[in-house]
């Protein structure tokens, strides 16, 4: 090859026009396509095939003086008849005068292979994960309504280095004694609320505080999504109906909402019920009892009357009404009563598993008990138990 040669070979790299590649090489524009030409029809040349007839394989080795972008390119350099052949693989190394392609073509099978294996590829059946690892319901034992709400888990946050496998012993501690002693009608399972440290990948809440992280925001997302992937698929095998409830925290206000969003196309099952709409308070009836949840992070002196005023249907046809909300990381519980004592409502602020860090060091929130609760009720009388799981 000529020294002018290796120059417009070299010119290939710079990804220009013939116009602009023979003004700087000096030369003219049909004398730089000439040149050109010639080194590809050279390039082209030099292509290797090895043919393996039993498997019906095709492994070819070519050189051009550009990147190849797409599959569809690839198969017009090496003119792949795509009626009888199918590009399998291929990648692509830049060498010294331009790129090497590598491919794997492999023989079209018959046709009602293709047929078959069209129907295997595009037959899509439910995501029902729903097994028979756990304790199925006892019809003989008292019905009972149950509410796990562990908020503020806090995939993420330093220190929290355990929080995927404290957040699962919990989960199996809990519903199998509850379900050893009780049958599971219905049972609530509230996913967000500060389920993710962060919601931004400057590691910071919705709002932009600046929090202490021991991991990448993608990381946390990974992590939350497997746990409650196996929290829902272990609970719902555990109850008649699994209600998922999505709460938004002050965190993670849109990662938890896309969380949510996945779980809920990850698994069906008619055995759960998906409540996954941005909502920062919703209620529930079930028999006399009135559940209702939020985050917790606004206060309001007049919160009975809120839920009375947004659910008042269900608010006037239950006796037992309890607001269930997180946020602070502590157990507490203030009653509204009536003047009666009987029928009143409760605020219950649940205890979290997540550890303490600076923040909560710095503002003195600290010496609260690391525990998660699993409340049950009955269908007439209110609640009857509450299982503590602590650490």
């Amino acid at each position: 090859m000529s020294k002018l040669e290796n120059k417009v070979l070299q010119s290939l790299k710079w990804k220009k026009n013939p116009q602009y590649c023979a003004k700087r090489l000096g030369i003219s524009v049909s004398e730089y396509n000439l040149i050109k030409d010639k080194i590809n029809q050279k390039l082209n040349n030099q292509t290797s095939k090895y043919v393996n007839l039993e498997k019906g394989e095709i492994k070819i080795d070519t050189f051009t003086n550009h990147e190849p972008k797409s599959p569809e390119e690839i198969i017009k350099i090496l003119n792949i008849d795509t009626n009888e052949w199918k590009l399998s693989s291929y990648w692509n190394k830049q060498v010294e005068n331009g790129w090497r392609i590598s491919a794997l073509v492999t023989k079209i099978k018959d046709n009602d292979e293709i047929v078959f294996k069209h129907l295997l590829d595009n037959w899509k059946p439910k995501k029902n994960y729903i097994t028979d690892f756990g304790k199925k319901s006892d019809k003989s034992l008292p019905r009972v309504c149950g509410i796990m709400s562990l908020q503020d888990i806090h995939f993420g946050k330093e220190g929290n280095n355990t929080i995927d496998l404290d957040f699962e012993a919990a989960v199996e501690d809990l519903i199998q004694r509850a379900s050893m002693s009780h049958r599971i009608e219905v049972l609530y399972f509230v996913i967000g609320g500060d389920l993710i440290n962060m919601d931004t990948f400057n590691g910071t809440t919705t709002s932009g505080t600046l929090l202490d992280n021991s991991m990448k925001a993608t990381d946390a997302y990974i992590q939350a999504f497997d746990c409650m992937h196996w929290a829902i698929v272990n609970l719902a095998s555990y109850c008649d109906k699994l209600k998922v409830v999505y709460l938004p925290g002050n965190h993670d206000r849109l990662s938890s909402f896309h969380l949510a969003h996945a779980l809920s196309k990850s698994i069906d099952s008619l055995r759960i019920d998906w409540d996954i709409e941005y909502a920062e308070r919703k209620a529930y009836r079930w028999g006399d009892n009135f559940n209702a949840f939020e985050h917790g992070d606004v206060k309001s002196k007049s919160t009975p009357l809120v839920y009375a005023t947004e659910f008042p249907d269900i608010w006037g046809k239950t006796k037992f009404r309890t607001l269930f909300t997180g946020h602070y990381h502590q157990n507490r519980k203030v009653e509204y009563l009536s003047k009666s004592e009987e029928i009143g409502f409760v605020h219950k602020t649940l205890p979290s598993l997540s550890k303490t860090d600076y923040y909560h060091y710095h503002n003195k929130y600290v010496g609260n008990r690391r525990s998660a609760i699993l409340e049950l009720q009955s269908f007439t009388k209110g609640t009857i138990c509450e299982l503590v799981y602590s650490l």
